[in-house]
């Protein structure tokens, strides 16, 4: 029985086989790094185009909001408010009509009475005025923002305030 016990603890391999490594060669290794950066160089210009998609409906989207407080301003305080959008500056703010002057347009100094500007690569394609009155209407007033592959169309439509946000490609 010695005998038995001193064959079981050897173990023998087939010719030709070598043992089992855990791990990874430097070739797969290098081949692996090849094929993740090949990934990456080609996915990149999508991700560029889906970010800038996304930040020009979401500023879209913001001046959407911005118009709809600027409604609802004007209905509780009973005083006309302005939107005033600069091309130049690729910016908008929101005001109200003076106490003192029914011409005059002052800052608010809530936090929507800042100026807001555009991200980089967005710009808009007039000049506009917007005047929302105490009794839900607003001047009719199409926003257009303008981004480098496409375009949307802020649709403000003057008697009830409805506002709809149309894409367009350029």
């Amino acid at each position: 029985m010695a005998e038995i016990e001193c064959q079981v603890g050897r173990m023998t391999l087939p010719i030709g086989r070598r043992p089992i490594k855990k791990g990874y060669t430097l070739i797969e290794l290098v081949l692996l790094t090849i094929i993740i950066a090949i990934l990456v160089a080609v996915s990149t210009p999508l991700f560029r185009k889906t970010f800038a998609s996304l930040e020009l409906k979401d500023t879209s989207f913001n001046v959407a909001k911005l118009i709809g407080f600027a409604q609802e301003k004007a209905i509780i305080e009973r005083t006309p408010y302005k939107l005033i959008i600069d091309k130049d500056k690729s910016s908008f703010q929101l005001r109200r009509q003076s106490p003192d002057d029914s011409r005059k347009y002052v800052k608010i100094k809530e936090k929507y009475g800042r100026r807001f500007t555009l991200p980089r690569g967005l710009r808009f394609k007039k000049d506009n005025e917007i005047i929302f009155y105490p009794d839900g209407r607003s001047d009719k007033a199409i926003i257009t923002i303008l981004g480098k592959t496409k375009s949307l169309k802020i649709n403000v439509k003057g008697s009830l305030g409805y506002v709809e946000i149309e894409e367009k490609k350029k």
